[in-house]
């Protein structure tokens, strides 16, 4: 199998791909975070927007959005779905990792577990730096990981091969303790059409994220397990992080 770009070939139908997911929900638990934090941001950055789906959704619900993701089909199709519906949403190719883009910002968010595809820990620091960077004094910032149980309970064994799918797939994950990263090789099927991709994640520790956030100038650090106000336990697979910027 020839390894590609991830969310290269998937681009064109990553939409297919999220259909199931619940993004009303997560927009209603961003809502929430915010309001935990005591802050209501105007002007808002999605990092790793992906196609624009949760830019469009705080768009609608008053927020002034702009995004950016590292791949280019991701951001091709955002623009197209934005100029579709006539919403003013600035998009950009940018790592996360290193980007400028000559704004500031209330607000920035990364949801589902995008920030995990940084597999170099000085990479994701430095991330974290350049959204201080593009955050007003004040500024929130929430994001969510993927933490290492997902990885080791095999949650990134999917498959979806129903026969009336329009998009069929199967993933399986290679977990490595020592490295703290996942490989998960995806094959995927389209109106007889197949194609791949690999996707890596590294795990985190909560310890670690709070000391690159201080770092980065961030504080009132919290964690919480996804979707709940709750503190992250053991068998928490997904992890929300919430800072202000100081």
């Amino acid at each position: 199998m020839t390894e590609t770009l991830s969310f290269g070939p998937v681009a064109p139908y990553y939409d297919e791909l999220m259909k199931a997911v619940p993004y009303r929900m997560w927009v209603s638990y961003y809502l929430l975070l915010l309001s935990m934090q005591q802050v209501q941001p105007k002007k808002i950055l999605d990092i790793c927007c992906g196609t624009g789906t949760m830019c469009e959704m705080l768009q609608d619900e008053g927020r002034e959005m702009a995004g950016f993701d590292l791949a280019p089909g991701m951001i091709a199709i955002a623009k197209r779905k934005a100029a579709k519906k006539k919403l003013q949403i600035p998009y950009h190719v940018a790592d996360a990792t290193n980007f400028d883009l000559g704004e500031t910002y209330d607000g920035a968010l990364s949801f589902f577990d995008s920030l995990n595809n940084i597999l170099d820990a000085d990479a994701l620091a430095n991330g974290f730096k350049c959204m201080a960077k593009h955050l007003k004094p004040g500024g929130s910032l929430i994001f969510d990981l993927n933490m290492a149980y997902a990885f080791e309970a095999s949650l990134f064994d999917q498959e979806q091969m129903r026969k009336n799918a329009k998009l069929r797939y199967q993933w399986f994950g290679d977990w490595d303790p020592e490295s703290r990263i996942i490989t998960v090789n995806m094959t995927f099927w389209y109106k007889g059409d197949e194609f791949h991709e690999v996707h890596r994640q590294r795990a985190y520790d909560l310890d670690e994220i709070f000391e690159m956030l201080e770092d980065a100038g961030f504080e009132e650090l919290r964690a919480y397990h996804s979707y709940t106000l709750d503190p992250p336990r053991y068998k928490s697979d997904r992890v929300h992080f919430t800072a202000i910027r100081g």
